[in-house]
């Protein structure tokens, strides 16, 4: 190899004309502390499951799958927990293992809304947005 090709491969004047991984994975994080809030209706298989959807429009605020996440519910209680895929291909899709939540909350039914507000990368503070409107039994 000559001297040339060695000034060449050693040269970082074309590395520092990109930004490195670092510095967009940096950008990815910093960009995941944003904070965003949505309500969402539980459906009756979250509740059987232990389970909590993350609507496509909100993923990119949540971690990776794999990754940790703490729920706080809306009496300061935590749910340590990490994020799920909803289905192969797809980056977030759900929060799994929570159904101390749904226990310590029998309020929470069917329908019931929920307030979500994700205050960090791995923190999502979960509000009661609406009581449940008693279901009627026949």
């Amino acid at each position: 190899m000559s001297t040339e090709n060695n000034g060449y491969l050693n040269d970082s004047s074309s590395a520092t004309s990109m930004p490195s991984y670092s510095q967009m994975a940096e950008t990815q994080q910093s960009q995941q502390v944003m904070a965003v809030e949505f309500d969402i209706s539980v459906k009756d298989w979250w509740i059987e499951g232990g389970r909590l959807g993350i609507p496509k429009e909100y993923r990119q605020y949540f971690p990776k799958p794999g990754e940790p996440i703490v729920l706080i519910d809306y009496e300061g209680r935590m749910y340590r927990s990490k994020m799920h895929n909803l289905w192969q291909g797809v980056d977030v899709g759900r929060i799994d293992g929570i159904k101390p939540f749904y226990k310590n909350h029998s309020i929470v039914t069917p329908g019931t809304k929920l307030h979500i507000k994700v205050t960090g990368k791995s923190t999502a503070v979960v509000m009661l947005s609406e009581r449940p409107a008693r279901q009627m039994i026949h």
